[in-house]
């Protein structure tokens, strides 16, 4: 059961390699491939974390005398939901932020689902709950990294999926065997998964009470009949390298989107089957995984705040702007988003709950408030830095060959030269803001930011619904006072 490294995670992939599809080809080696090659390294380095001296403890923690990764700890107290953020917070902070979907994230979710095996997924029926359990302790016991896919392809929203011409866009049972379930559909933008060994589904709202659609599974990404179609990689191009795009070179992380092609899914390996009633359940009440994956997007919110914080503190001064007002202004604001998200993160602990299962859960409201908003709160931020960058992101060389060129560098040097700084360090530093906000990984991250929780509209008004109780306390204070106020006779 040893928490595994980063060799062990590439000979893995490279045995049970799933079917990408990437240029029109279907790829050899996801782990060479210029595609992927970038996300695997970053990937494989981070499992290899796991052991260094100064994360063991950290990022793992001992079970029956092996070191078992810390996002497989099932939070039974408070003091155990804060060791999780540590190691969460550890993960992060050697991303800058970055690569949301590192292990952690799925491995999180075995363990919620394992929590919630005999109360939920085993009600009224105690295979699913069994099965809950068996997958939670297989991924533990081989340290897998899982994907997740749980929203529909948008072809029509105006009809629900039953209504489609081909009912099976949608994720749907298409019949039942002795051995499992044949499901046919897609699901769109699922992170990583062309280098995922694992993968879980099930749809993130109910959009359609056909029974058919009422499924949760998880399976090998490499099952006949599971295809993935990958998204154009946003690496460096050829001949440029971490000096021109400093987070594309280490950050990159492949978006594709799963067809299910008449796969056949063990049994075993089903948690709902045809219960309508529990899909939304799995993520706004009995399970509740918007409280648990917002709490997580918190603390990467948190990294990643801290270090856009920094690159807009090293702009202002590079430039010689800090001191002013509508520049500090701007700095403020940052400052605001990154402390509002570190007491949310601490709040939702503290307003934790435990539940009649023995899980600690943190505080739902505050978790999905603090991710809900950051949803806005992060664009924002990269608009802040283009704001202050302004032009500057425009007159960056084409790359570092212009700096090998004496002839071309003694004009860079006099001419892109900062407050105090010299020009090589002005041209790192804004090539970093350019990768950031303005290269198309930085696009992608200000999308996913955006949207990776569902449309903001609909998650905003969804509180509305949601909150119900805390909205009507604060009505209930409202309606005190006004019963104070006698009425004219």
């Amino acid at each position: 059961m040893p928490a595994r490294r980063g060799q062990d995670y590439l000979a893995s992939i490279r045995s049970r390699q799933p079917a990408v599809y990437y240029d029109g080809k279907l790829v050899d080696d996801v782990t060479t491939h210029p595609a992927f090659r970038v996300s695997v390294e970053t990937l494989a380095r981070m499992y290899d974390l796991q052991w260094e001296k100064d994360y063991i403890d950290k990022l793992t923690y001992e079970e029956d005398g092996e070191r078992v990764g810390i996002t497989y700890l099932i939070p039974q107290s408070k003091e155990d939901l804060r060791r999780v953020r540590e190691g969460l917070t550890a993960i992060y902070d050697n991303l800058f932020g970055f690569f949301g979907r590192c292990y952690d994230y799925l491995n999180m979710w075995t363990g919620i689902f394992a929590a919630h095996a005999r109360d939920f997924f085993g009600q009224p029926e105690a295979r699913f709950g069994d099965n809950a359990i068996k997958y939670y302790q297989y991924c533990k016991k081989g340290d897998l990294f899982l994907t997740h896919a749980i929203v529909a392809p948008m072809v029509d929203r105006s009809k629900m999926p039953s209504q489609l011409a081909d009912p099976y866009i949608q994720v749907g049972v298409v019949e039942t065997r002795a051995e499992g379930i044949v499901v046919r559909g897609a699901a769109m933008v699922s992170t990583a998964a062309p280098y995922a060994e694992e993968i879980i589904y099930f749809p993130n709202m109910l959009r359609d009470p056909d029974p058919r659609y009422a499924v949760a599974f998880a399976c090998p990404t490499n099952l006949p009949g599971i295809k993935f179609i990958a998204r154009k990689a946003f690496t460096p191009r050829p001949g440029m390298g971490q000096f021109e795009y400093p987070i594309s070179s280490r950050f990159e992380e492949s978006d594709a989107m799963v067809v299910f092609d008449n796969v056949t899914i063990p049994w075993e390996n089903v948690f709902i089957y045809r219960e309508v009633d529990k899909i939304p359940l799995m993520m706004w009440g009995g399970v509740y995984m918007k409280a648990w994956f917002n709490y997580h997007f918190t603390i990467q919110h948190y990294s990643r705040l801290k270090f856009l914080v920094g690159l807009a503190t090293a702009i202002a001064s590079t430039v010689g702007i800090e001191k002013f007002i509508n520049v500090q202004e701007k700095l403020g604001e940052l400052l605001i988003y990154l402390n509002l998200t570190r007491a949310s993160i601490i709040a939702a602990e503290e307003a934790g709950q435990k539940l009649p299962n023995g899980l600690f859960r943190p505080n739902p409201e505050i978790a999905v408030s603090c991710s809900h908003f950051n949803m806005k709160a992060l664009p924002r931020a990269y608009e802040i830095i283009k704001l202050l960058a302004a032009g500057s992101l425009i007159t960056l060389p084409s790359s570092y060959k212009d700096l090998e060129n004496p002839e071309v560098r003694q004009y860079l040097e006099k001419y892109l030269a900062g407050a105090g700084v010299p020009a090589v360090e002005r041209i790192k530093l804004f090539n970093l803001a350019w990768d950031v906000v303005c290269s198309e990984l930085g696009q992608r991250y200000e999308l996913y930011d955006r949207f990776s929780r569902g449309d903001p509209t609909i998650m905003w008004a969804k509180m509305f619904e949601q909150f119900s109780d805390q909205r009507e306390e604060c009505l209930k204070m409202v309606k005190r006072l006004l019963d104070t106020i006698e009425a004219p006779k």
